[in-house]
C-alpha cells in the first residue's frame, strides 16, 4: 500500500488524487547483444476502470525493435506510433516524433467502470524489446474510466486522464554517427595542434 501511495503522489490526475493510474518499469531482461526486453507494470486507482478504447501510452521508447510490443491479454492491443494525438504529455517532457511511442489499447468488455471505489488493481506484462539498455525518464499518459459517482468531477463512465513519469530505454553509449563525429573532431584538433607546433618552430 505504501508503494501505491508514493507512486500516486508522483502522478498528475485531472480527476483528482484518488484516481491516479501508476505505471512503472518492472524489469529489463537481456536476450543477447543489442536485444533487451522491457516489461512494465501498473495500478488502476480505486476510482478507475476501463472501457473499450481506453489506453496507456509510454512516450519515446528508444531503440524499439519492430514488431516486439507485447501485452498479457487479448483484451489489450499493442501498437506503435511516432506521434500520439489526443494525449497529454507530462510537463517538462515532449513527444519526440522521431522516437516511437508504445500504445496499449483496451478492447475488452467494461471493467470496474461503475460501482466504485474498489481496491487498487495491479496489472503487468506490458512491454516491448529495445536495442538499448540505458535508462532515462520520460512521460506516460493513461485514459481510463471513472467508476465512482460521488467523486470529482462528474459520475461513472467519465474519462480520467493521468500523466506521470516512467523509465524508458536510451542509448547507453554514443551511436555510431556520434562516435564518427567525436573521432573527426579529435582528428581536427590534432591536426590544428600539429600545425601550431610547426609554426612555432619556424618562428623560433
Amino acid at each position: 500500500m505504501k508503494k501505491w501511495v508514493l507512486a500516486a503522489a508522483a502522478a498528475v490526475a485531472f480527476a483528482g488524487p484518488a484516481s491516479a493510474a501508476v505505471i512503472t518499469l518492472a524489469s529489463v531482461t537481456t536476450n543477447g547483444p543489442g536485444d533487451f526486453t522491457w516489461n512494465y507494470q501498473g495500478t488502476l486507482g480505486p476510482d478507475e476502470g476501463v472501457r473499450s478504447g481506453d489506453r496507456l501510452i509510454i512516450f519515446d521508447f528508444g531503440g524499439y525493435i519492430n514488431g516486439s510490443i507485447f501485452t498479457p491479454s487479448a483484451n489489450v492491443v499493442g501498437s506503435v506510433e511516432n506521434t500520439s494525438s489526443g494525449a497529454f504529455v507530462t510537463p517538462g517532457f515532449n513527444d519526440d516524433p522521431n522516437i516511437p511511442n508504445l500504445v496499449f489499447t483496451y478492447v475488452g468488455p467494461d471493467f470496474r467502470n461503475t460501482g466504485g471505489p474498489f481496491s487498487p488493481f495491479d496489472f503487468n506484462g506490458l512491454g516491448a524489446r529495445s536495442t538499448f539498455s540505458g535508462k532515462t525518464l520520460d512521460a506516460f499518459f493513461t485514459l481510463t474510466t471513472k467508476n465512482n459517482p460521488d467523486g470529482v468531477p462528474g459520475g461513472s463512465n467519465t474519462a480520467v486522464f493521468t500523466l506521470g513519469q516512467v523509465t524508458v530505454p536510451v542509448s547507453a553509449v554514443p551511436e555510431p554517427a556520434t562516435w564518427a563525429m567525436l573521432l573527426g573532431g579529435f582528428g581536427l584538433l590534432g591536426a590544428a595542434t600539429r600545425r601550431r607546433n610547426r609554426v612555432a618552430r619556424v618562428v623560433a
